[in-house]
C-alpha cells in the first residue's frame, strides 16, 4: 500500500505541473500569435501586388451618325476616366444615322464578358417598335447606364376643332418626315390620335429643311428636335404665325404643354385611344439624343462600376455643357432603368402601332 505524499509535497508537485501546463499554453499561443502575424504580412504582401479590380479596356460602338457621334468624344474621355479600366476606352464608328446598323453589330458580337459598350440614339428603338426587318436586335436585353434625352415639339398651323369634315375622317395633315417609320413617327401618332389624317411628306431629314419647308407651305406641321426648338426659335415662328402644338415626351420647357395636357385641354379627357402608348413610347424614344448601354449579361459587379462611373461623369463640365448644347438633359442611377422602361408600350400598344402601320403604309407609298 502506497504512503500518501505529505501535503508539503503535494503542494510543490502541483506547482510545479501548473507552471508546466501554464508555459506550454503561453508556447502554444505565442506560435499561433507569429502564425497568424505571418499570414497578415503574406496578405499584405498580395494586396500590395495586386491592383484594385478593373473593367476591360472597353471598345464603345458608336451606332450612327448623328446624336451618338457627337456625344462619343466626349463620352468615352469622361468614362476613361472615371471608370476603373485596365486602359483607354476604344470607339467604333458605325454606319447609318438611325443607328440600326450599330445595334445589330452590337447584339451579333457580345456576349457581355468583352467589355463591349453601345451608344445609340433613340430612333433605333423607334425602328424597332415598328417591326422594322432591319432590326435584329432586342433592346429590352440592354442594360442602360447614361441617357442624353430631350423633348421634341411639334409646331405648325392645325385647327384641332371638332367638325363635320374632322368627325368624318378626312382632315388631312402633311407632316414633314424623313420616312413614315423614322423618328417623326410619334408625331403620325399623335395626329392620328387627334382625329386627324396624317400625310407624311418624306425626304425632309434636317429640322433646317423642315421648317423651310413649313415656310413654304408645302408641309402643316413639323417634328423639331430639342436643340432646334429653343425657347427663341418658338418665339420667332410664333410670329410668323406658326404655333408650338405640344411637346412630346418629358418636357423642359413649360410653356409648351405635353402632348397629354393637349388632348385634354382639347377633348376635355386623357387619351384612350389604342396608339396612345405606342405615341408614348415612341415619342419618349424618339427624345433620346444618346444612351449608353451594355448588354445583359454583364456581370453585376462590373454593371455597378459603370454605373457610379457613369453619374461622375453626368457632372464633368464637358458633359453638362454638350447636354445644354443640344436641349437635352443628361439621366444617370436609378431614374436610367425607369426611363428606359417607359420605351416599351405592351403587347396590345406594340400591336396595334403595326396593324396601324400596315394599314396606312400602302397608301402612304403610293402617295
Amino acid at each position: 500500500m502506497t504512503r500518501p505524499l505529505p501535503p508539503a509535497t503535494r503542494r510543490s508537485v502541483l506547482r510545479a505541473s501548473l507552471s508546466l501546463i501554464t508555459g506550454a499554453t503561453a508556447l502554444t499561443a505565442g506560435v499561433a500569435r507569429a502564425a497568424q502575424a505571418d499570414r497578415l504580412a503574406d496578405l499584405q504582401t498580395i494586396a500590395d501586388i495586386r491592383p484594385a479590380p478593373t473593367v476591360v479596356a472597353p471598345t464603345m460602338i458608336v451606332a450612327g451618325t448623328s446624336g451618338p457621334a457627337l456625344w462619343a468624344p466626349v463620352l468615352a474621355p469622361a468614362f476613361s476616366e472615371t471608370l476603373p479600366t485596365d486602359g483607354a476606352i476604344t470607339l467604333q464608328p458605325t454606319a447609318g444615322r438611325d443607328g440600326v446598323t450599330g445595334a445589330n453589330k452590337f447584339e451579333s458580337q457580345n456576349a457581355g464578358e468583352n467589355g463591349t459598350t453601345l451608344l445609340v440614339p433613340g430612333t433605333a428603338i423607334v425602328a424597332a417598335l415598328t417591326g422594322s426587318s432591319r432590326v435584329h436586335f432586342d433592346y429590352q436585353r440592354w442594360l442602360p447606364v447614361f441617357l442624353s434625352i430631350g423633348s421634341p415639339v411639334v409646331v405648325g398651323r392645325v385647327d384641332f376643332r371638332r367638325s363635320l369634315r374632322m368627325l368624318i375622317g378626312d382632315h388631312p395633315v402633311r407632316v414633314a418626315v424623313s420616312t413614315p417609320d423614322g423618328p417623326e413617327l410619334p408625331t403620325l401618332l399623335a395626329m392620328t390620335i387627334l382625329s386627324m389624317r396624317p400625310v407624311p411628306v418624306s425626304g425632309i431629314a434636317s429640322s433646317a429643311a423642315a421648317l423651310d419647308a413649313l415656310r413654304k407651305g408645302e408641309v402643316d406641321v413639323v417634328q423639331l428636335p430639342p436643340d432646334a426648338a429653343r425657347p427663341a426659335m418658338l418665339q420667332d415662328l410664333a410670329r410668323e404665325g406658326f404655333e408650338a402644338l405640344f411637346a412630346l415626351g418629358q418636357q423642359t420647357d413649360s410653356t409648351v404643354p405635353d402632348f397629354t395636357s393637349r388632348f385634354t385641354a382639347l377633348r376635355g379627357h386623357a387619351p384612350q385611344h389604342p396608339l396612345y402608348q405606342a405615341c408614348y413610347g415612341a415619342a419618349m424614344a424618339a427624345g433620346i439624343d444618346a444612351a449608353l448601354v451594355l448588354p445583359m449579361l454583364t456581370p453585376p459587379a462590373q454593371t455597378a462600376r459603370w454605373r457610379h462611373a457613369a453619374q461622375l461623369a453626368a457632372v464633368r463640365p464637358e458633359v453638362t455643357a454638350l447636354a445644354r448644347q443640344y436641349g437635352t438633359r443628361v439621366v444617370t442611377g436609378p431614374d436610367v432603368a425607369t426611363l428606359f422602361r417607359s420605351l416599351t408600350p405592351d403587347l396590345s400598344g406594340v400591336l396595334a402601332l403595326r396593324r396601324w402601320l400596315a394599314e396606312r403604309s400602302p397608301g402612304w407609298r403610293s402617295g
